[in-house]
């Protein structure tokens, strides 16, 4: 996957609404495990990205 290709957008977008996702859980939300669930996915999808565009 080469930097600034369709899956790559795709994949920062996801990103980047699981990320904000996250903020909004941390404020909005009492329990914090939701927090935990967004945040995790959303740092492990990014490392996934990372990784995909290291082997290629």
């Amino acid at each position: 996957m080469k930097r600034g290709s369709k899956i790559d957008e795709i994949l920062t977008l996801l990103f980047m609404l699981l990320a904000i996702a996250a903020v909004i859980c941390y404020f909005a939300v009492s329990d914090r495990t939701v927090f935990l669930y967004c945040g995790g996915s959303a740092i492990v999808l990014r490392l996934v990205q990372y990784v995909a565009r290291y082997i290629n």
